[in-house]
């Protein structure tokens, strides 16, 4: 089952199951990895978003929530 994020109102004020929404953390531009990138054609081919709070990986044209960011800590 997929899980989608919300659009309240005007379809850019987002809503991630997280609670976040553009004025708090945002969503940023990302590949498949949820590694922010820029919004350019050679950097971001896929239209994802990435929830700037939770990690969610967000598609732009549906709002499903397709993965989750990959994230390594460094000790």
């Amino acid at each position: 089952m997929t899980d989608f994020i919300k659009a309240e109102g005007h379809e850019e004020n987002w809503v991630c199951l997280c609670g976040n929404t553009p004025r708090d953390h945002g969503f940023y531009p990302c590949n498949h990895d949820g590694i922010e990138v820029e919004p350019t054609t050679n950097e971001w081919s896929e239209r994802l978003y990435v929830c700037d709070n939770c990690g969610r990986i967000i598609e732009q044209d549906t709002l499903a929530i397709v993965g989750f960011r990959q994230t390594t800590e460094i000790a």
